[in-house]
């Protein structure tokens, strides 16, 4: 710390969404644009800031350090977009920017897998209710009622066995991963807790290789009113498994979240319109969920006193943490043409401005942005919106080697969500990431320098 900052801002920013929405690329190419700042290409706060003195430093205890080195790697030489989340990483770094004139930065960023948000309806619900909640997203949907046959038929029989029940469910689950559905729960059917995802296989297979809880004797499945009453025995053992689960899966990413003082939502705007309507909806009930549970916000006179008192007089390991400022960010802004680019950003401001506008003390934003600018640009000719990249898969979805760079249509998007659409209604093909090799030298972004100058604050 300079000999002037006699104070330390901390800035601790969690970064959600659901799966292969970009969060590992994200905070990737924000490391490297703040590890390696030029205020030409990436102004923090405005063109004049200078980050430096850039330390990295250790995670938290209990938290894994987030692989930038490895998953800069994987852009640069391994043609692949890095790996998906498999555990719950931090990356902590403090700097000095050069128009905070006291304070240096501790910025600490969060990044916690995908496909643990479908449980956060978990924290503070009991057994029952989480049951009831789960019962009743299947019951009010024709696409999980589908899924889920196995387990409502098992439900429905006159005498049920607790390891066929089970394993109903687990085929229920199964049904829902290979259909795409997002709310799987307990979550570590998808994701197990040492990190290991699910493969695609057979209903059957998945069914037979994963577990619905931590192991295989600690699992569990939500059970309706009746058979709640009918099975007390049952209902004490699952409700046992579920608030072990809890404690040792649910509540440490929700806390470390809650701990957070801005919250980054990826909404893949691109993966809902090639979707469907079906995944839309879906991830509108998983994002209220979740902010409900995490509550954003803070009372509009006493919380901005408070937060100012403990910057003045707490030392930054002391001070509370609540998240007062929520981004919404739609990525993937490369795979969508310019011209569409205003459509994109208003089409997530319809799909959740509302949860933000019902809280108070609530700082928000949207933004949309490219991480990594992998495509280039060619007019639009005859309605059609092409880009020029380099596939990473053909038509029929099989991932491509490394060639040369090609044109592509893109679908435009709409002004509206359309009240119904199928799945490959639209279309944005994938391409190979287009990362500097040179390790000091960030890659292209757009928009990237306005989300962190909002977090970072």
């Amino acid at each position: 710390m300079g000999i002037l900052r006699v104070k330390t801002t901390e800035c601790r920013v969690g970064v959600v969404g659901l799966y292969n929405a970009g969060k590992t690329v994200l905070l990737t190419s924000l490391i490297n644009h703040l590890q390696d700042h030029d205020a030409d290409r990436f102004p923090l706060g405005g063109p004049a800031t200078r980050v430096r003195k850039f330390t990295t430093l250790p995670p938290d205890p209990g938290w894994e350090a987030f692989n930038y080195t490895g998953c800069r790697d994987a852009l640069v030489h391994g043609g692949r977009w890095p790996a998906k989340t498999r555990d719950r990483a931090q990356y902590a770094c403090q700097f000095e920017r050069s128009d905070w004139t006291f304070s240096d930065c501790l910025l600490k960023l969060y990044d916690l897998p995908g496909e643990r948000i479908a449980d956060a309806a978990m924290l503070g619900r009991s057994f029952a209710e989480w049951s009831e909640h789960i019962l009743s997203v299947i019951a009010n949907d024709t696409a999980y009622r589908h899924a889920c046959h196995p387990f409502l038929t098992e439900l429905a029989g006159t005498e049920i066995k607790d390891d066929v029940l089970l394993r109903a469910y687990r085929l229920s689950l199964a049904n829902l991963i290979l259909g795409f559905k997002p709310l799987v729960s307990p979550s570590t059917f998808l994701l197990d807790v040492n990190g290991q995802p699910a493969r695609p296989d057979t209903p059957e297979t998945l069914a037979d290789t994963r577990f619905a809880g931590l192991a295989a004797d600690a699992q569990f499945c939500p059970l309706p009113a009746a058979l709640r009453a009918a099975r007390p025995e049952l209902v004490a053992l699952f409700e046992a498994r579920y608030a072990e689960y809890v404690e040792r899966v649910v509540r440490p990413a929700v806390q470390a979240l809650k701990s957070c003082t801005a919250l980054v939502v990826l909404i893949d705007v691109t993966m809902l319109l090639a979707g469907g309507v079906g995944m839309y909806d879906d991830n509108r009930l998983i994002l209220r969920d979740l902010l409900d549970v995490l509550a954003p916000g803070e009372h509009p006179v006493f919380g901005p006193i408070a937060r100012g008192l403990s910057k003045v007089f707490l030392p930054h390991q002391l001070r509370p943490g609540w998240i007062t400022r929520l981004a919404f960010v739609a990525p993937k802004l490369d795979l969508v043409h310019p011209t569409d680019r205003d459509r994109m950003l208003g089409l997530m401001r319809r799909m959740v401005s509302r949860y933000a506008d019902n809280r108070d003390g609530l700082t928000f934003d949207f933004f949309n942005l490219a991480s990594v600018v992998s495509t280039k640009v060619l007019p639009a000719e005859d309605g059609n919106r092409f880009l020029v990249g380099v596939p990473l898969r053909d038509a029929d979805g099989k991932k491509l080697p490394p060639g040369p760079e090609q044109r592509f249509a893109v679908s435009g998007l709409p002004d509206d969500w359309p009240n119904d659409w199928s799945a490959g209604a639209y279309s944005f093909p994938e391409v190979y990431p287009r990362m500097p090799v040179r390790k000091d030298y960030p890659p292209e972004q757009v928009n990237l320098d306005r989300l962190a100058t909002f977090v970072i604050d």
